[in-house]
């Protein structure tokens, strides 16, 4: 054997050596196989409650072991969107007696902002839950829910059951003056929910799905139909609430001044009737003329997305 190989063998060796159970490496396998899981971390009742929380999303089990390779921890998400600057970044919305607040960002990037709020207020934080999105005090209950929107939040303030007029008013005001790079929880990535607002089509017909219940889907878009129908080729004429209804004059594209090739249109609103219905936790919208005659599936569909667009 050359000289060269001689240091050659011996560094195989002492790998091969290294490999095995009984060599320089220790071999964990055994531990981790053996490993029984420790009691939770007990803390103090002393301790400040809004400084201790989950800090990572942990995917809710019915048993003592997720065997699930679906779970992936979810991305930071931004926020708001580009249409933040055309958005009113929080406003009030009210449906009845129910009273919250529509904030232009993503419940994770929302969240920060409550708990810097308790935190500012020095308020007596009770408890702390980012994956319900709420914030339990003393004084009452601070939550934040998914808007009908990937990128808005719902945002209320409850005492005793009733909402508290004076909480909402101090964190419209806080929300509206907090900074754009607050940062947003990785905990509360759980809170958020895709395809709020879908157009579907069902029996020959369209509708738009909206995940959220009637009052809350009616409180919306009368806010939105108020601030985007509002022209000549789409108008929001009157409401009705207990009906579920809203009455909205609609000029079809081809219709319009120049129509789709620059020339023709000139036409006359249709008188179209919005309708909404309860289904399960979801609502759904459809539209129909008000005149009697009967409404195609285009011109249902042409309204309705005109209507979704509000909406995203």
């Amino acid at each position: 054997m050359s000289q060269r190989l001689v240091p050659l063998a011996l560094l195989t060796a002492l790998a091969v050596a290294g490999c095995s159970s009984d060599g320089y490496y220790y071999d964990r396998n055994s531990e981790y196989a053996d490993a029984s899981i420790a009691p939770p971390l007990e803390l103090p009742e002393t301790r400040n409650r809004a400084e201790y929380q989950d800090s990572m999303p942990v995917p809710q089990a019915s048993s003592d072991f997720l065997a699930s390779d679906d779970f992936e921890a979810p991305r930071p998400q931004p926020l708001a969107t580009s249409e933040k600057g055309q958005r009113e970044f929080v406003a009030l919305r009210q449906s009845g007696d129910a009273r919250w607040l529509a904030v232009n960002a993503a419940p994770a990037a929302v969240w920060t902002r409550l708990q810097t709020f308790a935190r500012d207020q020095q308020l007596d934080v009770q408890s702390i839950d980012a994956g319900k999105g709420e914030i339990t005090t003393s004084q009452g209950v601070i939550s934040v829910n998914q808007g009908l929107r990937a990128d808005a939040s719902e945002v209320r303030c409850q005492q005793g059951g009733d909402v508290s007029g004076s909480c909402l008013n101090a964190l419209r005001g806080y929300l509206a003056a907090s900074p754009a790079d607050s940062g947003v929880s990785l905990a509360a990535q759980s809170l958020s929910r895709d395809d709020r607002v879908r157009l579907e089509g069902r029996d020959g017909t369209w509708q738009i799905d909206l995940a959220l219940d009637t009052e809350r889907s009616w409180a919306e878009l009368l806010y939105q139909l108020q601030k985007n129908f509002n022209t000549d080729y789409q108008k929001l004429v009157d409401q009705n609430r207990s009906r579920g209804e809203f009455m909205v004059n609609y000029i079809p594209r081809e219709d319009r001044d120049g129509g789709w090739l620059g020339i023709g249109g000139d036409g006359e609103p249709l008188p179209m009737v919005l309708t909404l219905r309860g289904e399960q936790d979801h609502t759904l919208v459809t539209a129909k003329r008000a005149d009697g005659e009967e409404t195609t599936p285009a011109l249902a569909r042409e309204l309705l997305d005109a209507v979704a667009s509000t909406l995203r």
